[in-house]
């Protein structure tokens, strides 16, 4: 494996364990959201942790492909304050969202090839949620 290889399939587990906290942390925040009050909201997460899982499969099978044992997840994750309404999970939510793009951004320029394209496909993903979580549009996600 070459230093390339080596440096991309680390970008990717990077990535992955970032879909493990983002799985957790939104299975804990749709726990608290009611769809029937919140039913948009409900529905964002919902969709969301969905997105999170099918990332976290692409991302898992890229690092297998690579012969390599996937990261697991923690056993223990934090949850973000302040989530005891509606405005404060869809922030949390937001936040989450926005770190995500934030991680994604960093990690594609280490990867190379396919994994270069998957990071970049999961990064816009990532813009895409946050638009649907009440987020302005902007020109360069994750910065």
């Amino acid at each position: 494996m070459t230093t390339a290889d080596t440096a991309s399939t680390e970008a990717v587990q990077a990535a992955l364990a970032v879909e493990h906290a983002a799985i957790f942390v939104l299975g804990a925040l749709g726990g608290r959201t009611s769809a029937s009050s919140a039913p948009a909201l409900a529905r964002a997460l919902t969709d969301a942790y969905d997105d999170h899982v099918n990332a976290r499969e692409a991302l898992a099978a890229r690092v297998v492909a690579a012969g390599i044992e996937p990261v697991a997840p923690s056993a223990v994750y934090d949850l973000p304050g302040r989530i005891g309404t509606e405005s404060g999970i869809g922030a949390a939510a937001l936040r989450l969202e926005k770190d995500t793009a934030a991680t994604y951004l960093s990690l594609a320029p280490k990867a190379t090839g396919a994994d270069r394209t998957l990071l970049i496909q999961l990064l816009c993903r990532a813009a895409a949620r946050q638009l649907d979580l009440g987020a302005k549009p902007t020109a360069f996600p994750g910065t």
